[in-house]
């Protein structure tokens, strides 16, 4: 189906954001002028080039954040106008070298966010003309199979991503992947060793030299010829681990430190509360005591004050005359009492 076979003067073609699973050989078909286009965020999980042989002058390729798990170029033909391409938020676990050696001017390349663990040598050969590189948020494994990536990398001179994280082996998580190859030293080259044969001089007058010469690979019963062969004595190769023995003991030592110095200061925080408890309860009981006799005199002293008076009264009992003149005088004998203690006369 050939939907733009009339669109001969189209430059730049989005179709972005939709649900392509597929592209058909001949889908392009009629785009000779196009410049740039845009396939991000569909559902595609390959893509074989020979569906673009047609894109003669495309400079810009953008399918991040499909599905895709495999690349691969199905025709054997050269893309000399693409100088960007956009891989990033894919799956892609391994880079085939034959899809970039059909780039020869490709000078930008976003593989971030995949699932790639390391990059082969004949990969990092066909990256002859990039310019601009990101390579972030993959698994990496800090592993010797990394060594072809991290040579490049020395050697590349342009823009690239630094955020290259460790994901394998343990002892590498999380580390970067250039430091982590230089401290525990993964890709260092091996030092040819020397065999020193040493033979004893001989009964007769023969002198005989000891010989220095490189090490070969040969089966332990090799023999080697001599007038007298007294011991071989090759020296043992150090361990390739002995670069990191180093770094792993002091990252070691530093947590152990530092977690005893926790549980050290956890105990003694426990210890001085713990002393200090009994006496704190002893102030708190001899305050709550104080506290208790305060309020209990506080409470005698209201009691005292408040007491309740007895009550003032007056008893009068004027007889008959009296009354009389009390209502035509206005005055007469009275008693009254305060607090039963006091009489007077009015």
């Amino acid at each position: 189906m050939r939907l733009f076979q009339d669109c001969r003067n189209l430059e730049f073609l989005d179709l972005g954001y939709n649900r392509l699973r597929s592209i058909t050989r001949n889908a392009f078909s009629g785009l000779v002028k196009l410049t740039e286009l845009h396939l991000e965020h569909n559902q595609f999980s390959k893509i074989n080039f020979s569906h673009f042989p047609r894109l003669y002058n495309l400079r810009a390729l953008y399918l991040q954040w499909n599905r895709i798990r495999s690349m691969s170029q199905g025709l054997t033909w050269t893309w000399a106008s693409i100088q960007k391409l956009d891989l990033s938020g894919n799956d892609l676990m391994e880079v085939d070298a034959v899809v970039y050696q059909c780039l020869p001017n490709l000078q930008t390349l976003n593989l971030d966010s995949n699932k790639l663990t390391n990059i082969s040598q004949e990969v990092a050969d066909a990256w002859i003309s990039l310019t601009t590189i990101s390579l972030a948020g993959n698994v990496w494994d800090c592993s010797p199979a990394i060594c072809p990536l991290v040579s490049w990398l020395r050697n590349f001179k342009g823009a690239k991503e630094t955020t290259m994280i460790c994901a394998s082996p343990k002892k590498a998580q999380g580390e970067k992947v250039m430091d982590a190859v230089e401290a525990f030293g993964v890709c260092q080259s091996n030092q040819p060793t020397t065999l020193t044969v040493s033979i004893p001089p001989a009964p007769s007058s023969i002198p005989v030299q000891t010989e220095s010469r490189p090490a070969i690979l040969a089966s332990p019963t090799s023999s080697i010829r001599g007038p007298t062969l007294s011991a071989v004595t090759p020296p043992v190769a150090p361990p390739a681990e002995q670069d990191m023995e180093p770094v792993s003991f002091h990252k070691i030592v530093a947590g152990s430190v530092a977690l005893f110095l926790s549980v050290a200061m956890i105990l003694l925080v426990i210890y001085v509360s713990w002393k200090r408890y009994p006496s704190s309860v002893k102030q708190l009981q001899e305050h709550s005591a104080a506290a208790r006799k305060r309020r209990k005199k506080a409470r005698e002293t209201e009691r005292t004050l408040s007491s309740p008076l007895q009550e003032y009264y007056v008893d009068y009992k004027p007889t008959n005359s009296e009354a009389m003149d009390v209502l035509v005088n206005g005055t007469g004998p009275c008693t009254y009492t305060i607090s039963g203690s006091r009489e007077c006369e009015v």
